[in-house]
């Protein structure tokens, strides 16, 4: 299974932090954030190297085939993550509204807001087109 992530607000994960996971930096953004692709194995140890060094008042999605995951790391370091579900899913709207100071409306469908980001935008057609158009 493959999982793809947007890293940004990562000032304290190198290069070679990643590759050491196996993790495939497809692209790096003129500004330093970096498109990821990683494969199911090596999503928990993403997953722990995001909460240890994400830097603070930044969030993380990992979009993968059948699930996403949002790691949020708050400005006082605490962390908070979901697996986005239909019974999480207006928290995880609000917070990201919150942290990318947006406004509320457009966030609201966060799977439409995830697959406007060009990085995402074809997988997320390919896995998550019902939930984008409804």
């Amino acid at each position: 299974m493959i999982y793809l992530s947007y890293l940004m607000g990562a000032s304290r994960i190198d290069d070679k932090d990643l590759s050491n996971l196996g993790i495939s930096i497809e692209e790096t953004k003129p500004d330093g954030d970096r498109c990821l692709k990683m494969s199911e194995e090596n999503l928990a140890q993403y997953i722990e190297l995001i909460k240890n060094k994400l830097d603070v008042g930044f969030w993380n999605e990992i979009v993968g085939e059948q699930d996403i995951v949002f790691i949020f790391k708050f400005k006082d370091g605490s962390i908070k993550e979901y697996i986005l579900t239909a019974d999480n899913e207006r928290e995880v709207d609000k917070l990201c509204a919150e942290f990318a100071n947006e406004q509320p409306e457009k966030t609201a469908n966060i799977y439409k807001y995830i697959s406007d980001n060009k990085f995402y935008h074809d997988f997320m057609l390919e896995h998550y087109a019902d939930l984008i158009n409804r």
